[in-house]
This record gives C-alpha cells, structure tokens and sequence, in this order.
C-alpha cells in the first residue's frame, strides 16, 4: 500500500470493528487496567478509532488483523499484525490529519515497525511506517501536553520498500 492511500471499511467491517472496540473496553475494565485515553472523546470512540485504524491497515496491506480482547501488558503485546516478509507492526491511529506517530514510554514492544493511520472511523489514510528501535530513543520524547512520549513528524515516516532497502543496505 502506498502511502496516501485512503482505505473505506465496508458495513461488514464498520461492524465488527464496533463489537471488537466495545468487548475490548470492557475487558480492559474488568482486569483493572487504568484507561489511558487522552481527549475529550469518549471511551467508546477511542477505542473505535484504534481498532479502526487496525483494521483499516490490515485491509490495505492484506494481512490478518488480532481480534482478540485479551489484555495485553508490556511483555505481552505482540503488535496487531504481521506483514507477509514477517515484520510485525503496531498500528497507530489519530484522528488529527497532522498527527504525530506516537508510542508511550512504557511499551516494550518487541514489533519491528509501527505505522500510522490518520481518519476518523470509517476511513483512514495510511501515512507511513517507523522502526521500533529509532523510535524508542531518547531523543525522540516529547510531549503534547499529556506526559512525555516516544513521537515522530509524519514526515519522518517511511514506505516499507524504503524500511527494508535500509535494512539490507
């Protein structure tokens, strides 16, 4: 999928997305896991717009989306697909067409790339991939008046052919 590339999720999808958004709020609840949204939307929406995001990534990039609800933890979040050449991807979703990629400072992910889409539900717009270890640096913290973050400009992002040219050059 190209970057810029605008994916629509069908009725079917749009439904799916909202029984997957709703089961996993409430689990999350139920285990005690503190809801770390930030924003005025509500709970129901933030998490609407993440599994969105997902699944809208997942169609583009034909690959099979985690619709499991289990909670996940730092040791235990795994990403949210794997792409065909076996790199996983932890998918990022912002409602704010100039968004940044942003990750919190207590993920230790062991996905090899994270990537941004930006929308609101049902259409998002892919806006490129990041490496998990030039994300997770010092030098990318910042804040954006909620508590510091790992965070990257749109424009830092990358296509996967320019990630895996890098990779093997």
């Amino acid at each position: 999928m190209l970057i810029g590339t605008t994916i629509t999720l069908e009725s079917g999808e749009q439904a799916i997305c909202k029984k997957i958004a709703r089961l996993r709020h409430s689990n999350a609840r139920e285990h005690g896991i503190y809801n770390k949204k930030i924003g005025k939307q509500s709970n129901e929406m933030t998490d609407l717009e993440g599994f969105g995001g997902e699944l809208a990534f997942c169609k583009g990039f034909n690959t099979f989306p985690d619709f499991t609800i289990w909670v996940r933890g730092t040791e235990t979040d795994v990403g949210d697909t794997v792409l065909s050449n076996g790199m996983s991807v932890d998918v990022k979703t912002t409602v704010y067409p100039a968004g940044m990629l942003t990750a919190a400072l207590w993920k230790n992910e062991t996905v090899d790339l994270f990537a941004l889409m930006v929308g609101t539900f049902p259409a998002y717009v892919f806006k490129g991939f990041f490496e998990r270890e030039k994300l997770m640096r010092k030098d990318k913290i910042g804040d954006l008046g909620h508590g510091p973050l790992f965070m990257v400009e749109q424009s830092e992002l990358k296509s996967l052919p320019e990630i895996v040219s890098l990779m093997y050059a």
